[in-house]
């Protein structure tokens, strides 16, 4: 049976009428899962009851100790609100009227003045978004600021499974390819940047091969990385990374191509 305009304009006001009541209910904190997890208080518009949501849940409550540890930081004790939304309307539809700016984003986090924010809608992939998103809640949770570049590097490396963390991550085939085209870091470049949209995809993933060069380096290249992290922690006048590392390694560039043409 054809359906008649008049019965199409019915359906579609029920629609509208469905959408417009999600978006209130998420609005009043009427969420399918509200719990907290570690430092995150979690509300979600879907449930995450099935197997791949309940991993999802067990990493997040690992992802601040993981920060903690690897970084030899002390991580911070105030909560991180985690805002999950089934569909990208209605993620758009909450912050338009509370940061209109990240509305064309997949995902945001927002460092407010009482607590930081997440917000992250339901796509493909979109669990890899929470734990980069997440990552950076922790990371400024825990330290005053992060330089931009440091602070993508590191969300790039906690936002796979941790079991994918050394080895997993697609950009490290990507870096490979580039140091055969002969690509050379420039670190200095890197800190010069001062807004994501001056990022392009290159300076994301060089910015992760420094940190993962950082992380499972030389045991001295992690220490230089370790002491400046404590040092902007605790207030220290910290100065530029590089300036530290070229001045105890002043090789690092050419040591980091070598750390990522030979790992596997």
């Amino acid at each position: 049976m054809v359906p008649t305009p008049q019965r199409l304009a019915h359906w579609m006001a029920i629609l509208v009428f469905a959408t417009s009541l999600a978006t209130w209910q998420s609005a009043l904190g009427q969420w399918a899962e509200n719990r907290k997890i570690g430092p995150f208080q979690l509300r979600s518009e879907f449930a995450l009851s099935d197997e791949q949501g309940q991993e999802l849940l067990r990493e997040m409550s690992r992802l601040q100790d993981d920060v903690e540890q690897m970084l030899g930081l002390k991580t911070g004790l105030d909560p991180i609100e985690v805002n999950l939304f089934r569909t990208k309307s209605s993620y758009q539809n909450y912050l338009k009227v509370r940061v209109p700016e990240g509305v064309s984003r997949p995902a945001l986090f927002v460092r407010g003045t009482d607590m930081g924010r997440v917000y992250v809608y339901r796509h493909w992939g979109f669990e890899q978004d929470l734990r980069h998103e997440c990552t950076h809640a922790v990371l400024h949770n825990t330290m005053p600021y992060v330089p931009l570049w440091l602070d993508e590097g590191l969300a790039e490396y906690f936002e796979v499974p941790a079991s994918h963390r050394p080895s997993g991550n697609d950009h490290l085939n990507s870096m490979k390819k580039k140091i055969l085209f002969g690509w050379k870091p420039d670190l200095r470049r890197l800190e010069q940047l001062g807004s994501l949209r001056e990022m392009d995809g290159d300076d994301y993933r060089e910015s992760w091969a420094w940190v993962h060069f950082m992380m499972h380096g030389p045991p001295e290249v992690r220490q230089v990385l370790a002491d400046y992290l404590y040092d902007i922690q605790h207030g220290n006048l910290a100065g530029k990374l590089s300036d530290r590392l070229f001045a105890k390694h002043p090789d690092a560039p050419r040591r980091l191509v070598s750390h990522i043409r030979q790992w596997r």
